[in-house]
């Protein structure tokens, strides 16, 4: 009878997770990029270039080179399932089918999905029908964070872009306020973006964290310094006629607000796509582990006989993820991009700079205070928050948000349906193991969670 292998499960695995890395890049990296498409601030072939190039280099230079066997502690898995290569390389594998289909069937669809709660739940229903064991309440703080992320994130987004009209748009003069705020605004998005990819980089890892804030606050303040020298040249040719006293008789002061407003919106173009770079680049250094974690504990069992609580991720196979992310956003990337960018509600690069900068600064606090939030969830709750903050719930388009939600409900079932349904049909290719085999081992390994 046909009986798998460690070899060929390694090489399975090793294909399926360059297929989760690129389902991974149509969905969630599409994400990080749809609202700078949604605002006109880049083409949609831009994006998928940029996206491409920051994720690779997120992925390979600053992903982490150690990964947790288990992902967020979901599932505790004995010294005894260990002791079974097969075993558990197959259900490593099961986890990565189960996240692979979902992932690709909502992307299908445009529909914008968490690979993080994918993995939880393959992991969860891997754990159901193999005897690993669930970790409840890792499962529950995940749960909550679904409706305690967005929230969060539209709370912030709605303050940001509320300062933005108060300050910048609503002004009397749009054009001089920016002036004014444009090296403030680059200082502070500088900031938390410095500390956002910095505190997520696996090579700043063991780097005190007062030392990493005296880096941010030093890019802050070369951030600021450029931004004033750019305001400053850009107000004073565009606005030289205002300023020597030249009267401008062809245009009505509405008529010259309205224009200031539209400098402004450009200006914020470019300070939304930095963001947009930035976002992709940490995205790249820090969810690559969803798409190479599993395989990379696979490849731990073979390469090494066993595995430890963590396992050391091999440069190639960092490689092989930040691939695939690319490869995915190149090719499939686009339905979920527009369906974030453009269906949701409608942007415009002030809204857009402030939902980009509010999903990284929520995710900033909630990695600190250690709560499991979806950068997705915080990504669109966002974006209906800045639609609905002129008062008008029509600017949100229910119908998509709805399918969205709905999308979210059924990630963790589906996807740990999909793997229980994959590990329970390979059983039969499962070789049976020695006692003495077992009672070898058990002595030897260590309990994982």
């Amino acid at each position: 009878m046909l009986a798998a292998t460690p070899a060929s499960l390694v090489v399975i695995g090793g294909a399926v997770a360059f297929f989760l890395s690129a389902a991974l890049g149509a969905n969630d990296v599409a994400n990080s990029l749809g609202t700078s498409v949604g605002t006109g601030a880049v083409k949609v072939s831009q994006a998928l270039l940029i996206g491409a190039v920051m994720e690779f280099s997120g992925a390979v230079l600053f992903g982490s080179t150690v990964t947790k066997t288990v992902s967020a502690g979901v599932v505790t898995v004995s010294a005894a399932t260990l002791a079974n290569p097969v075993g558990y390389m197959l259900g490593m594998l099961s986890v990565l089918v189960g996240c692979t289909l979902w992932m690709a069937t909502a992307t299908k669809f445009g529909l914008p999905v968490s690979s993080t709660h994918a993995v939880v739940g393959s992991l969860v229903g891997i754990g159901l029908v193999s005897g690993w064991g669930v970790n409840v309440s890792a499962v529950t703080n995940i749960v909550s964070s679904w409706f305690l992320s967005p929230f969060i994130g539209g709370a912030i987004a709605v303050t940001l872009y509320a300062i933005i009209q108060r300050y910048i748009l609503k002004a009397p003069r749009p054009a001089k306020a920016i002036r004014r705020f444009l090296p403030l605004l680059s200082g502070f998005a500088s900031f938390v973006l410095s500390l956002f990819v910095l505190f997520k980089g696996a090579p700043f890892a063991a780097v005190p964290k007062g030392n990493l804030l005296v880096v941010a606050a030093a890019i802050s303040a070369f951030v600021s310094g450029i931004s004033l020298a750019l305001s400053t040249a850009i107000h004073s040719r565009t606005y030289i006629k205002a300023e020597l006293g030249v009267p401008d008789d062809a245009e009505s002061p509405e008529e010259r607000v309205l224009r200031e407003q539209g400098d402004v919106e450009r200006i914020f173009k470019v300070l939304q796509v930095v963001t947009a770079c930035l976002l992709a680049f940490s995205h790249g250094s820090n969810d690559v582990s969803n798409a190479i974690g599993p395989f990379a504990a696979m490849y731990s069992m073979w390469a090494n006989g066993g595995v430890g609580a963590t396992v050391a991720i091999p440069l190639w196979v960092l490689v092989l993820g930040g691939i695939g992310i690319s490869t995915g956003l190149g090719i499939w990337g686009r339905p979920v991009m527009e369906t974030v960018g453009k269906k949701i509600t409608s942007l415009v690069p002030t809204k857009g700079f402030a939902v980009e900068l509010s999903t990284a600064l929520t995710v900033l606090i909630a990695s600190e205070f250690g709560l499991p939030v979806s950068t997705t969830q915080v990504l669109v709750g966002c974006i209906v928050a800045i639609g609905l903050s002129a008062g008008d719930k029509d600017a949100v388009n229910a119908k998509v948000l709805k399918n969205i939600a709905l999308s979210w409900g059924v990630t963790l079932p589906v996807s740990a349906a999909i793997s229980v349904v994959f590990y329970l049909l390979c059983q039969p290719l499962v070789p049976p193991v020695a006692v003495a085999a077992v009672a070898s081992r058990l002595a030897a390994l260590p309990m994982v969670g």
